[in-house]
């Protein structure tokens, strides 16, 4: 069986007590003190990575932000660049509806004119034939001035505007 010794059971609890404060002195303190210095140094990675985080998420809607901006400007120029365009485009529009008016009215004007000389001539040319038939028909019965008098009456009952082209009124 087991039998128990005073002295050795000293001697063990002895050498025990010394191993513990060697351990505590020279193991368990320095092991300690690294244990606590990596738990600082964890401690500050933590504080670090999230102050980190927070600067990296102001950063964030800070861009998020700007891009707002940017893109609301963009935009704004966007229209604005459209309403200049369809501004341009009805001054452009118009512009050439005014030409096209004008040189329709110049045109109108002309044909008029042309319409006017050519019925003047058309006029000179009846009288000269009317003198020219009535000379032959009536050959020397009448006078110049009978003929030029009946000229004139045939002229009169003629009207100038009747000649001309319908629709120009």
């Amino acid at each position: 069986m087991l039998e128990i010794d005073p002295g050795l059971m000293v001697w063990s609890l002895i050498t025990f007590a010394i191993a513990v404060a060697v351990l505590w002195r020279f193991a368990f303190g320095p092991l300690q003190r690294i244990i606590d210095e990596r738990s600082a140094q964890i401690r500050e990675s933590i504080e670090t990575a999230e102050a980190t985080r927070e600067e990296a998420a102001r950063l964030l809607d800070e861009y998020k932000g700007t891009l707002a901006e940017v893109r609301a400007e963009a935009e704004s120029i966007l229209e604005r660049s459209r309403k200049s365009g369809e501004t341009t485009k009805a001054e452009i529009v118009d512009e050439a509806r005014k030409q096209a008016e004008r040189t329709l009215e110049k045109a109108q004007q002309q044909i008029e004119r042309d319409v006017r000389t050519a019925l003047n001539e058309l006029k000179g040319q009846i009288a000269d034939l009317t003198v020219l038939a009535t000379e032959r028909v009536i050959t020397k019965t009448l006078t110049e001035a009978d003929q030029r008098r009946l000229l004139e009456e045939a002229l009169a009952g003629i009207k100038m505007d009747d000649l001309g082209p319908r629709g120009t009124e």
